[in-house]
């Protein structure tokens, strides 16, 4: 392979590479703004030109390619006399709102400014204001922070393909805005704050919720489709204030749709049930596990059970389900639910150009893969159903059957459920899945389960617990 000297180090490159990419391979950084490694190269904000030698002019890093014995210097004066000046151009009209901006502690232009900047602005001139108009439900724009650097416009028209942010007016004037002022349009708008290196662009649900520095951060996976999109969760006390992208570029590369980032909400809501609870007239009534579970036990006596396993539920818990149930109550027949219109694999596909497919949960293929078939009518001999879920799938007609259901389940889609056994969401255990292309992916526990929600080992333990218990009295 080719080689190029970056201050001093020997660097090995692919034919092409541009010397931001090459210098982060050997643990140089270099500051930019408008380049992203997903996005059309502009080299507009400057701040990553370097010293090249034998050439006159500082050569911006993102659109130079490295050439075989290039010597770059990323460290000289004139490198640090340049990105100065360019902190101090980008600063002129930059109000000084970092304590109420929620970009704050993870904004590119607070972190150079730091290590690459003056301390001493000479400009004393007013700063430029704008007026911002609503530009949808995901997004809130504040131009007064924006400085340039058009990323959102080369996402909107080469990632999420649509053309429905622009640059109007010129220079000092120039203005980001939405052709008409018209609300996003885009399903992938969250994106839009992600690749913002600064607080212009931010997502409405979480402004002024919580400081990123008090955020823990867990990788995971998304449930929200059959990609399995590679995310991180961030939550403070057990509550989840937001989902970001994770980069994998064999999967989502840096993206995340806003259906999978939003998806959390039914975790901290309200209307889910996190106690152990049996209808009575038309309503639940809170108890105990272990009435809950002596309850379950004397339903299924004598009935015949159709047992409906969500395809939200992870590789472990499928595998749990399959061995424990026939041991404990009359099984008629296994299946699978998940998604209207998606009983099998065959069924799914790609639901747009970007990333979304068909299947509305995540282990469609790695559910297949331990034998169970999807459910598309009961038999006629069901007496009664055991349902599954880990609080994704989409609960089918179950023909007014009574019903216990075990997992994640809120008020508004239990009529037919006499007996709840509250389990864990995707953000409350560890996990395997396998997505559409038979990718196995893990991931981790993040919070501890609401109420007395549990995983489904401990239900199942308590379960057999109580079993042998009442046999030897």
């Amino acid at each position: 392979m080719p080689k190029c000297i970056i201050n001093g180090k020997e660097a090995e490159f692919k034919p092409g590479e541009n010397i931001i990419e090459v210098a982060k391979r050997v643990g140089i950084y270099i500051p930019y703004y408008c380049y992203h490694p997903a996005l059309s190269i502009v080299a507009q904000c400057r701040m990553c030109a370097v010293e090249i030698e034998k050439m006159p002019k500082l050569q911006t890093a993102c659109s130079t390619p490295a050439t075989e014995g290039m010597i770059i210097k990323t460290t000289t004066e004139r490198v640090k006399k340049n990105q100065r000046a360019i902190m101090e151009f980008l600063l002129l009209n930059h109000p000084l709102d970092c304590p109420i901006c929620d970009k704050s502690g993870e904004c590119d232009l607070q972190d150079f400014s730091f290590q690459y900047g003056d301390s001493f602005m000479r400009s004393s001139e007013e700063r430029r204001t704008y007026v911002d108009l609503d530009i949808g439900g995901v997004i809130k724009k504040n131009m007064n922070r924006c400085i340039h650097c058009t990323r959102c416009l080369r996402f909107a028209e080469g990632v999420a393909e649509i053309h429905e942010m622009v640059a109007v007016k010129r220079g000092n004037n120039i203005e980001i805005s939405t052709i008409d002022d018209r609300p996003l349009e885009t399903d992938y708008a969250g994106n839009y704050a992600d690749i913002c290196p600064t607080g212009s662009l931010s997502i409405k649900d979480f402004r002024f919720k919580k400081r990123v520095w008090y955020l823990k951060k867990t990788p995971t996976v998304c449930e929200g489709c059959s990609r399995g999109c590679n995310m991180e969760v961030h939550e403070e006390r057990g509550t989840v204030y937001r989902c970001v992208p994770r980069v994998n570029l064999e999967i989502n590369k840096y993206w995340l749709c806003d259906e999978g980032r939003f998806n959390f909400k039914y975790v901290n809501s309200e209307n889910r049930l996190t106690e152990p609870s049996i209808k009575s007239a038309q309503k639940f009534d809170f108890c105990d596990w272990s009435t809950a579970i002596e309850k379950s036990r004397e339903f299924f006596q004598g009935k015949k059970t159709t047992v409906l396993v969500g395809s939200d539920l992870t590789q472990e818990e499928i595998k749990l389900i399959l061995d424990f149930i026939p041991k404990q109550i009359s099984v008629l027949s296994f299946f699978h639910y998940g998604t209207p219109g998606v009983l099998f694999s065959k069924d799914d596909g790609p639901a747009d150009r970007i990333l979304k497919m068909k299947s509305k949960t995540s282990n469609l293929y790695g559910i297949e893969k331990l034998g169970l078939t999807g459910f598309e009518k009961y038999s006629p001999q069901t007496g009664a159903f055991l349902v599954f879920r880990g609080g994704r799938a989409s609960v089918p007609d179950l023909g007014g059957i009574p019903t216990v259901g075990i997992g994640v389940f809120q008020k508004t889609i239990i009529e037919n459920f006499k007996i709840i056994l509250p389990g864990t969401t995707f953000v409350e255990k560890d996990g395997t899945i396998f997505n559409f292309e038979g990718v196995e992916q893990k991931f981790k526990r993040a919070i501890l389960p609401p109420g007395q929600s549990k995983n489904l080992s401990e239900i199942f333990m308590l379960w057999a617990h109580l079993g042998a218990a009442r046999r030897a009295a």
